[in-house]
């Protein structure tokens, strides 16, 4: 197993590549196997759904698993970020344990391999070393053109040979049984998400016509739409102020932008998330719509999760101008 240390290009400033980014081994082995079989099936699947829906049709029955499962898996994803990844609040093991089954759900790659990238992405922000940065590809080379590193950002970089060790970024979820358990058990439940319930829907509203189109439309197509989705906040919300805006300063291309916002529940609001890594809620303004956010504050007054973070909300209660004016330092538990 090796760990990069080498020196990579920024058009004539040489920079050492950061720790904990593996080259070769079984941990880069087991992410290119992941990658071909999940993308295989939902590319495959999508083709076919496509051709399935202009040939027999869609009905409602698939277009509400659909929306359905997008959905729940959507706030999965919100889950995966804000609690796995940044520790915005704490909760119980039942509730964790429904948290990693809902985020698993969405088939984007295991806990251990989400939270393992999304760190080195926050330290590395647009620099090289970035996972999935529109400037940089993994080797820490500069792309000649702004498109080939859009392309990168929203999906090229799973093919990167550059992978993230997640003893050296995540050893918080080495340590977890029950993220360890749904990242052990990751194709059953990719298989639960993709096939088996939008199947046994589609089978109980429908019969076996109305399961092969969930399945391919509500299973497969919507799983391979919502990564899609997931990625504009790799892409598009690293623009550089090229969609979107800006509400803070910072040192990497990170943007507000409406669309992926809205797509994502809130993930969208990507400046406001770098400013304040570790907020649960990332909305500054009546318009900033940060639905993920306001389910977990949801929780909290429920008691279902507690010490629900908020940078802002301390430093007000302080009183301190200038520590409220000051970056947030990005913890990686």
């Amino acid at each position: 197993m090796t760990v990069v240390q080498g020196v990579a290009s920024d058009e004539g400033a040489d920079r050492k590549m950061p720790p904990g980014v593996l080259l070769e081994g079984p941990v880069v082995d087991a992410k290119f196997l992941d990658s071909y079989i999940a993308f295989g099936f939902m590319i495959g699947g999508s083709i076919a759904a496509l051709i399935w829906a202009f040939w027999q049709g869609i009905g409602r029955v698939e277009v509400a698993v659909f929306v359905g499962m997008f959905l729940l898996t959507t706030v999965g994803i919100g889950f995966m970020h804000r609690y796995f990844v940044h520790r915005s609040f704490r909760c119980g093991p039942v509730m964790r344990t429904i948290f990693a089954a809902i985020a698993t759900l969405a088939v984007q790659g295991s806990i251990l391999k989400w939270v393992s990238n999304h760190r080195r992405h926050h330290l590395h922000s647009d620099k090289p070393g970035d996972v999935h940065s529109p400037y940089y590809d993994g080797a820490g080379n500069r792309f000649a053109s702004f498109a080939k590193g859009m392309m990168h950002a929203q999906g090229g970089w799973v093919w990167d040979q550059a992978t993230t060790d997640g003893e050296y970024y995540a050893r918080d979820i080495l340590a977890d049984p029950i993220s360890m358990y749904f990242t052990r058990t990751r194709w059953y439940w990719y298989a639960l998400s993709a096939v088996i319930i939008p199947g046994a829907i589609g089978y109980a509203f429908g019969g076996v016509h109305t399961m092969i189109g969930c399945i391919l439309f509500s299973g497969l197509f919507r799983s391979y739409i919502m990564t899609m989705a997931t990625s504009l906040v790799n892409s598009v919300c690293h623009s550089d102020g090229r969609w979107g805006y800006r509400r803070f300063d910072s040192n990497d291309g990170t943007t507000n932008e409406l669309v992926t916002t809205i797509l994502t529940f809130g993930e969208g609001l990507h400046n406001n998330h770098h400013r304040f890594p570790r907020d649960a809620y990332i909305s500054h303004a009546w318009y900033e719509i940060d639905v993920n956010g306001l389910i977990i504050l949801g929780l909290g007054k429920l008691g279902l999760v507690h010490d629900i973070f908020s940078a802002r909300s301390r430093t007000q209660s302080s009183g301190d101008g200038a520590k409220a004016s000051a970056p947030e330092t990005e913890a990686t538990v």
